[in-house]
């Protein structure tokens, strides 16, 4: 038994760092470029649509075909802590790293008097989206498997 799925932090880390950037770009693009208002709005969508194409969809894919091969009851804090610090890391990163983009064009302060309310808006997006939707993924190939046996 594993004491820390590093494939599964890994890959909560590797979705949730995209979700994350994807989810901050429009804000990031409209800073540099000030796109007109019509514009505007057709960047978000394709950015929603790109976020929802990562996850939940491919996430949950991942998780539902990997997850067979994992005995989660006997694996469960090994596989659900990494599964939410991949989550909450890939969130932390992503946003800093387009924070830390713009600052180096455009120039500024890196750390925003709201750091550390935006760590636990971090906090409650990793335990909300791509926690419960790998989660739920790894549950469901879990069930389908004990079933098949």
């Amino acid at each position: 038994m594993k004491l820390f799925n590093w494939r599964i932090f890994v890959v909560a880390l590797a979705f949730s760092l995209v979700v994350s950037a994807i989810s901050y770009l429009d804000q990031f693009l409209f800073m540099i470029f000030r796109f007109p208002p019509r514009d505007w709005a057709w960047i978000a969508l394709l950015l929603s649509v790109a976020s929802f194409v990562v996850s939940p969809v491919l996430l949950f894919a991942y998780f539902f075909f990997t997850g067979g091969k994992i005995d989660l009851a006997a694996e469960f804090s090994s596989v659900v802590v990494p599964l939410f610090l991949g989550s909450w890391v890939g969130h932390v990163v992503g946003y800093y790293t387009l924070q830390f983009l713009y600052v180096t064009q455009y120039g500024g302060t890196f750390l925003d008097p709201w750091v550390f309310g935006f760590l636990w808006y971090a906090f409650r997006i990793a335990f909300s989206f791509e926690f419960f939707v790998g989660f739920a993924a790894l549950s469901m190939a879990y069930i389908a498997r004990k079933r098949s046996l």
